[in-house]
């Protein structure tokens, strides 16, 4: 194990109930983990497979699968190390046929979604976000909104909800949470609304 400060050992040594390490960059947290998961292997014996590490971005899990093969032995199993949406795709492709899914989908990258928008662009029902000059100028920032909106598991129906309340969707700092919105801004947000609830419900791309 290498040299940690006492708050480190002692988040590596808990063992009762949940721990939430709260800290800054560059303050070890990814070492925590990565020590964590060692000791976990190497002092309680905890089988590889019964851990689970699950970080936000491809190049955390890379990063922690590479500090963990530098303090592990030669031959160990990996645990389970990777993002978010990585382990929900495993478990669809091992389990997805239980649920009624096929597990022949297909999961489009970044440049692929934008290809699909811009392809049915024009059935979004989009007016101000599909300006005519230049019609694919905000199709990135539309799958970036969408794409949040199903992080924080808002559904389209929820959203088209808080929409039609007229309340912002992040309020600026130091304003009221429910403050309203203006007409031209709630109709950006229908459009917004509308576009994430032909997303999200495959009403786009099928044909």
């Amino acid at each position: 194990m290498k040299k940690l400060n006492s708050s480190q050992l002692k988040a590596i040594k808990h063992s009762k109930g949940p721990l939430l390490i709260i800290a800054g960059a560059g303050t070890g947290k990814t070492t925590v983990i990565t020590e964590k998961i060692a000791y976990l292997i190497g002092k309680k014996k905890v089988k590889p497979e019964n851990i689970l590490a699950l970080t936000f971005t491809e190049k955390a899990a890379r990063e922690m699968l590479e500090r963990l093969d530098v303090v592990m032995p030669l031959g160990y199993e990996e645990p389970w190390i990777m993002t978010f949406h990585s382990f929900c795709e495993r478990i669809l492709r091992e389990e997805g046929l239980e649920i009624g899914l096929s597990t022949d989908y297909k999961i489009l990258d970044q440049a692929n979604q934008w290809i699909l928008i811009k392809k049915h662009l024009f059935d979004l029902g989009l007016k101000y976000y599909l300006p005519l000059g230049n019609p694919t100028k905000f199709i990135g920032a539309l799958l970036k909104f969408i794409s949040r909106l199903q992080d924080e598991d808002i559904s389209s129906k929820n959203f088209l909800k808080f929409v039609s309340r007229g309340r912002k969707l992040r309020p600026k700092a130091g304003r009221p949470l429910a403050e309203a919105v203006s007409k031209e801004e709630k109709e950006k947000y229908f459009e917004l609304s509308k576009a994430h609830e032909k997303i999200s419900t495959n009403k786009v791309g099928r044909e």
